[in-house]
């Protein structure tokens, strides 16, 4: 991906960039009106939301 996020001179958490990231990815691919990949990216997701 080549958009552009500013990142942070501070720690930051991991596991919130990760759903960041798949939650960017999931809306790219729904955009798209690829559901079915973006299904596979919001299963993975919600393994992350189950903390």
């Amino acid at each position: 991906m080549n958009d552009y996020v500013p990142r942070p001179r501070e720690p930051y958490d991991a596991l919130w960039v990760i759903k960041r990231d798949l939650e960017n990815i999931i809306a790219k691919y729904t955009d798209r009106g690829d559901h079915e990949t973006a299904a596979v990216y919001k299963e993975a997701l919600a393994r992350y939301n189950d903390d």
